[in-house]
């Protein structure tokens, strides 16, 4: 294979386009293990390195052992890459918890699906948001392009930050749906993607024998997860600033945080993630009473700047594509815990599991409640949107 990549405006699925930004960015150390819907990601990636001598593709034998891998090349301090999706992810979940406190800037792509029981290969955010207090940076996508540009972007945001970055697609809906994207130059993305030099002190050396993660007193151990706490605090800016530099570099808008769209003076809100959001925006055709906000940066939570954005609102509907069973969705409850005592009510709605399918009628049923029913801030469970709607 031929070491330049095409670029240009390409139809791509949103797992091709992942693939691309993968070996844009020079990723060196690929761990792979297949599961649908994001097989088609290291598929891709395998025909991109076959013959290359500069860059390592392991084919591990689970999901748990294939994020060992990157988190070893990591520590070697070279720029990896994997992907996965639903059942991969939990079984990797212990993997996850590691990668944060260990400060591994690793980067991942993780291809929606909803999760075990019953079996499913349909697209939900369960699997993504179970993970949401590992110490993670999460980074939710609307659309193939999105993806590209999300990928490039976390890995300067994993290098500068140290931290571990997430970049989700809900599957079959982004990972096989094709669409125009435009693939950048090698040479425009290397002058975005500086090469990564780890800290001295942090990487392994067979020359400097140190010990990594042992035990440690209990005044250590919380100083460990304090300094992720800060450093995932830290990072709020550092999003929004690399956002602006990716628009500046290649000419393109991308999001930070949020994407705010419609009214900011509307009386009513919409929150989303992910295709969710994009769907909303149709919405705002014939409602200009409203404002739309899909979250990009989910973790760490962009609270400052949504209660910005929410500051004329007085009715706000909260769409979650995962459920938290016995309390309110994932980003139902992180929206109810900011200072909104100005908003009338906020209604928590759970829909699109599985796959499920989630249409403009169906946002307009969930506005419809919000907008006519009575204060909701004492509601302890979301609603889950009736089968049909």
């Amino acid at each position: 294979m031929t070491e330049v990549l095409p670029h240009g405006r390409m139809v791509l699925t949103a797992n091709e386009a992942a693939a691309y930004a993968v070996m844009l960015a020079r990723a060196r150390a690929i761990g792979c293990y297949p599961i649908t819907p994001q097989t088609l990601i290291v598929e891709r990636l395998a025909e991109l390195v076959a013959g290359r001598s500069d860059v390592e593709f392991a084919n591990l034998e689970s999901e748990h052992s294939m994020f060992g891998y990157v988190l070893a090349a990591a520590r070697a301090g070279v720029r990896t890459f994997t992907a996965t999706s639903s059942q991969g992810l939990l079984y990797a979940h212990e993997q996850l918890q590691r990668a944060s406190r260990e400060r591994a800037p690793l980067v991942v792509v993780d291809v929606n699906r909803a999760v075990f029981a019953p079996w499913s290969i349909e697209p939900d955010l369960s699997d993504a948001m179970s993970q949401r207090d590992t110490g993670w940076i999460q980074l939710y996508c609307s659309t193939a392009q999105e993806v590209l540009d999300s990928v490039l972007c976390a890995y300067r945001i994993a290098e500068t930050a140290l931290l571990p970055v997430m970049v989700c697609a809900e599957g079959f809906l982004l990972s096989h749906t094709s669409e125009v994207v435009d693939v950048p130059g090698q040479v425009a993305v290397d002058a975005f993607i500086p090469e990564w030099t780890p800290p001295h002190d942090w990487v392994l050396d067979p020359d400097r024998p140190v010990s990594f993660s042992a035990l440690p007193e209990p005044r250590e151990y919380a100083a460990f997860q304090r300094n992720v706490a800060e450093a995932l605090d830290g990072a709020r800016g550092l999003i929004e600033r690399v956002a602006s530099e990716f628009t500046d570099h290649f000419g393109r808008r991308k999001v930070g945080a949020l994407d705010v769209t419609g009214n900011p003076d509307a009386g009513a809100a919409l929150i989303a993630i992910g295709t969710i959001g994009e769907s909303a925006q149709e919405l705002l055709e014939t409602d200009d009473d409203l404002l739309v906000v899909r979250v990009h940066a989910y973790r760490p939570f962009p609270a400052e700047q949504l209660s910005a954005v929410l500051a004329q609102t007085s009715r706000v509907a909260v769409v979650d594509r995962a459920p938290a069973f016995g309390s309110l969705g994932p980003l139902g409850a992180d929206v109810r815990a900011l200072d909104l005592r100005h908003v009338e009510t906020v209604e928590n709605v759970v829909c699109g599991l599985g796959g499920t399918d989630v249409t403009p009628d169906t946002l307009r049923w969930i506005l419809s409640e919000t907008r006519s029913g009575e204060a909701q801030h004492k509601r302890f469970g979301a609603v889950y949107v009736p089968a049909g709607v």
